[in-house]
């Protein structure tokens, strides 16, 4: 299965159709394909190949999409490059994963420009008339991850695995034929890419949108743009629920908002249904797995740990330290596979890292219901131990967001002589409060030895390029 062979269907049976609208132009289907068989083209004059990867440091545009496109038609692999990084990171992915060519769209610095390829260039040649490359479960691309812990790997994503993907998301409800879709992450990260793709697969309408915004741009362009369908981070989400009216909804047109890369609070859920969209997708998922649960009915939010039903063609078991299958509703290592599973990454230690037995291991602590809701518990490297006690971070997360004063929080473990780990907080305040207010509020949400030893203040949280905190970054601030 090429992925690309479903775009020149689209060419053919819906060829004046919108693919691509972005700030300054947009494509037809007829146009997209038309140009991603010059990135094709262009590509193989240039000895590139089948398996080869093709780095791409691009901007959000509608040209970023097509070469998606243009280098599946070939049968080689995208690697994603963010146009924003430094020039260390840079050239620290272009020498772990040695890409046969790096495209461009200008804009790069002095001295990555002999690195690269200008991207308009390579979209001057004719259109591609070689018959599509079989690419029978070799790599579609490299979804670059550094997970939490800030040492970057890349999950290798076949065709196969990304349609299973596509086919999860349109199931669940994600995306329909007929959506104007909003993408507000940027294409270089694995959510905004793959939302970007499964859109034009299904026959629908992008919309690119700048990753950069205020909140109040993407209410006005929503509105205004009859846009049905877009996924943000739960940061950008939280921003439009301090926007929300006091009676009606804040999009009403919007058919359904999909959070993800992190989980939402019940509360947040139920402000958003209320009063800024009429449909609600919160998932749970992995750069290695795609979406792993959904949460996609108002009686599916009944508790703060909960992160939906599992998605379509995805079997989720809990398992103990021994791999052991455990009974509902108890606590242990969430496990994963199915037809969208990754089967391997390229830069971690060991290729096979997190791959056990046909399984995949997350890192996440996890419970499932006897309604079958999962539950998520935290991270496994998230886990506490305090004096012989276990503590949860994520729990302590949630007391410290609840507070009125706290826009986001983040909890780790910090080395102690005495207790092995104590509780550190690091906390974003949305408005007036200190350390002893946040204590107290904890003392009256936690068991005493859940309850912060001590709260650290910042304006920003480190993060990662999913939006997911990066705490190794806030251990090294208490080294």
């Amino acid at each position: 299965m090429n992925l690309y062979t479903r775009l020149a269907q689209l060419a053919r049976s819906q060829p004046d159709k919108a693919a691509i609208e972005g700030t300054s132009h947009s494509l037809s289907y007829r146009e997209l394909d038309v140009a991603a068989r010059r990135v094709a083209a262009g590509l193989r004059s240039r000895g590139v190949g089948t398996g080869d990867f093709v780095g791409l440091r691009l901007k959000d545009t509608p040209a970023h999409v097509a070469a998606f496109f243009g280098v599946m038609r070939l049968g080689a692999a995208i690697l994603p490059f963010d146009w924003r990084g430094t020039q260390a990171e840079f050239e620290r992915v272009k020498g772990q994963f040695g890409p046969a060519i790096i495209l461009t769209d200008g804009g790069a610095p002095a001295g990555l420009a002999g690195a690269m390829t200008d991207l308009a260039d390579v979209m001057q040649a004719e259109p591609d008339e070689e018959p599509v490359a079989p690419v029978e479960n070799a790599p579609m691309g490299l979804s670059l991850t550094s997970g939490t812990t800030g040492t970057p790997k890349a999950m290798v994503v076949t065709h196969e695995q990304l349609h299973a993907r596509c086919a999860a998301r349109t199931i669940t409800g994600v995306f329909r034929p007929d959506d104007r879709y909003l993408s507000t992450l940027p294409l270089a990260y694995p959510a905004g890419r793959e939302h970007a793709i499964c859109v034009i697969l299904l026959g629908a309408t992008l919309v690119i949108f700048p990753s950069l915004f205020e909140p109040g741009e993407l209410v006005d362009h929503v509105n205004a743009n009859g846009i049905t369908a877009l996924i943000m981070s739960p940061n950008s989400t939280r921003a439009l629920l301090r926007m929300r009216p006091a009676s009606g909804l804040l999009m009403p047109g919007l058919r359904t908002m999909i959070s993800a890369t992190s989980k939402l609070q019940p509360e947040e859920r139920t402000d958003l249904l209320a009063r800024v969209a009429p449909g609600l997708i919160d998932y749970y998922g992995s750069t290695g797995t795609g979406p792993i649960a959904a949460i996609t009915r108002p009686a599916d939010i009944v508790a703060p740990s909960a992160v939906g039903h599992p998605v379509f063609g995805m079997e989720v078991e809990i398992v103990d330290d021994d791999d052991t299958p455990l009974a509902l509703g108890e606590t242990g290592n969430i496990r994963v596979r199915g037809p969208a599973v990754s089967t391997r990454a390229i830069g971690a230690a060991d290729e096979r890292e997190g791959f056990r037995g046909g399984w995949y291991y997350p890192g996440d602590l996890g419970s499932l219901g006897e309604d079958g809701l999962l539950h998520l518990h935290g991270r496994a490297a998230d886990l506490i131990k305090r004096g012989g006690l276990m503590v949860h971070a994520q729990e302590v997360e949630q007391a410290l967001r609840r507070h009125a004063s706290v826009q986001d929080a983040a909890v780790v473990g910090a080395p102690s002589a005495t207790l092995g780990q104590d509780v550190v907080a690091f906390v974003m305040a949305s408005g007036p409060v200190d350390a002893r207010d946040l204590i107290r509020h904890c003392r009256r949400e936690l068991a005493p030895y859940k309850v912060p030893a001590r709260i650290e203040f910042r304006d920003a949280l480190p993060r990662n390029a999913s939006g997911k905190v990066v705490k190794a970054a806030l251990l090294e601030l208490l080294e």
